[in-house]
């Protein structure tokens, strides 16, 4: 017949078991739980905020732009600060020209209060002219009277000199049709820096390919 074992339990089972055993576990835990809980508070603080909303911030966002009301005698320099920078570079023509107000080369009044019409100092500025014009007589004005004076006084330049070292006075328009319809502003760029004679030689290419004056010299 079976009987039962009446051995004492191991110690590891009497200890699991012991009351006093799980109270310290309890207490064990407890502080480990208030530990982590302070931890997170800690890190909490640590995190970064959303700044606080500023009213005053909100109303100039939402305010409307002002916008331009355009008139002959308005400081252009205002919005247009790269062309006012360009009287004071000297590689550019209008340093030249540092004792001539705007008005006096821009003086198409109707075109220009109709391109500011609704526009803001905030709006991105224009590179080149699009709606308006600087008319050659606005040129011609200062500079030799007319076309035929300006033609003979730079006669024999060799300021455009193509690939084959074939010269043309760039002011003669030599009775073509095409070249007839040039302007100054064509080559001069007033607020640009870049090589006039560069720039000039780039508008001839636009239709002399090559960089040949002469036509009917690619093709026999």
């Amino acid at each position: 017949m079976w009987r039962l074992s009446h051995a004492p339990l191991p110690a590891a089972i009497r200890n699991t078991a012991s009351p006093h055993r799980n109270t310290s576990i309890r207490a064990a835990t407890g502080s480990a739980v208030l530990l982590l809980i302070a931890s997170l508070i800690a890190l909490a603080g640590c995190a970064p905020k959303e700044p606080a909303n500023d009213p005053g911030s909100t109303e100039q966002s939402q305010a409307p732009a002002i916008e331009i009301a355009w008139s002959p005698d308005m400081d252009c320099s205002t919005c247009h600060a790269s062309e006012q920078e360009s009287y004071s570079d000297s590689q550019c023509e209008a340093s030249l020209h540092s004792d001539v107000a705007c008005i006096q080369c821009h003086a198409d009044d109707t075109s220009l209060a109709s391109v500011h019409e609704g526009k803001t100092a905030s709006d991105k500025m224009p590179t080149r002219l699009k709606k308006t014009n600087v008319e050659d007589g606005v040129c011609f004005d200062c500079h030799y009277g007319n076309r035929s004076e300006l033609i003979a006084a730079t006669n024999g330049s060799v300021s455009l000199t193509d690939s084959q070292g074939t010269s043309r006075n760039p002011h003669d328009p030599e009775g073509i049709s095409d070249h007839e319809t040039l302007s100054c502003r064509n080559c001069h760029n007033m607020h640009s820096n870049d090589n006039i004679q560069e720039r000039a030689l780039k508008e001839c290419e636009s239709c002399h390919h090559a960089g040949v004056f002469e036509c009917y010299t690619c093709h026999e």
